[in-house]
């Protein structure tokens, strides 16, 4: 349950949207009376070739586009109010030095150096944010990775497109000790990770060795990071997801790649702000000291002074 403080803010913000969706109402009426309008006159104009009454017709629709557009900037303005203020609020009331910009992400270079993936053609992030919890630094955005396709018709016209193989969330957690060895834990085929030179590792669990592929620099790092109690909270948390998810344990970092097809933390503006509808919100920003927690980044195996 949120506090008496945060419903009064909450309440700010859902006098903001209300006047926001007001004036997206009006403007996509007027927008629909015109593409009415609009393309009654152009199609009679058109069927009997009356050129007084198709060009009024077009002109009508393009006004129509510009109400439309008017609107979406009446959507773009909650958005921004959203991912300003609600967002930071929430991120704040978590976290130490903790921020948050919405047009930001990790930038690819970064995703790229832990070969656990391919490198995309194209990239596009968003929603950066990086603070800090029980000493364990974290940042994360949200990712969407895509790859060039060719395709060729049978006249042997080839056609471009850029397809999405990776869109969800990445995770950079930093603890204090650095590890001198790699661990990848891949679930599912596709990712095309780098293993040249790591050994392929089977667990104890065999449900977990179904689901995910682990591979070490030794067996013995891969053992002493993934106790049979650390197994069982990597199977909690890929549940908590929907798609797949990998793991990399690399010098004093650990990313987390949840490849979901989620655009995190959005709202519709037709959607009032009230505690049940920003659960989502919260649940996802909870996901950050619940990975920390269950994985006991902030435990002395994590440490500098650790034996």
């Amino acid at each position: 349950m949120l506090a008496g403080d945060d419903m009064e803010f909450l309440k700010a913000i859902e006098e903001k949207r209300q006047s926001l969706y007001n004036g997206y109402q009006k403007e996509q009426k007027t927008a629909f009376l015109f593409v009415g309008v609009g393309l009654l006159l152009a199609g009679i104009g058109f069927i009997m070739t009356q050129m007084f009454l198709l060009i009024p017709g077009i002109i009508l629709l393009l006004v129509a586009g510009a109400f439309f557009g008017k609107a979406q900037n009446h959507a773009r303005s909650f958005r921004r109010i959203v991912k300003s203020e609600l967002v930071t609020t929430l991120l704040k009331e978590t976290f130490e030095d903790v921020s948050y910009d919405q047009f930001s992400f990790i930038p690819i270079s970064t995703i790229n150096q832990t070969q656990t993936i391919k490198r995309p053609d194209r990239y596009h992030g968003e929603d950066y944010m990086k603070g800090t919890y029980k000493g364990v630094k974290f940042e994360l955005s949200d990712i969407d990775l895509k790859e060039r396709v060719e395709t060729r018709d049978s006249k042997g016209n080839v056609t471009v497109s850029y397809q999405t193989y990776f869109k969800g969330r990445w995770y950079i957690f930093k603890f204090e000790r650095n590890f001198n060895e790699v661990l990848k834990i891949i679930e599912g085929r596709g990712y095309q990770a780098n293993t040249r030179g790591l050994t392929k590792i089977d667990t104890e669990m065999i449900e977990f060795n179904k689901k995910f592929a682990i591979y070490s620099t030794t067996q013995e790092h891969a053992f002493y990071l993934i106790t049979s109690s650390m197994l069982e909270k990597l199977m909690a948390l890929e549940k908590l997801h929907r798609g797949s998810i990998l793991y990399c344990f690399q010098g004093n970092e650990l990313h987390i790649g949840v490849n979901d097809n989620r655009n995190y933390l959005e709202l519709s503006i037709k959607t009032p702000i009230q505690e049940e509808s920003i659960k989502d919100f919260i649940a996802d920003i909870d996901l950050i000291p619940a990975i920390i927690n269950e994985l006991r980044l902030d435990s002395q195996k994590f440490k500098n002074n650790s034996l």
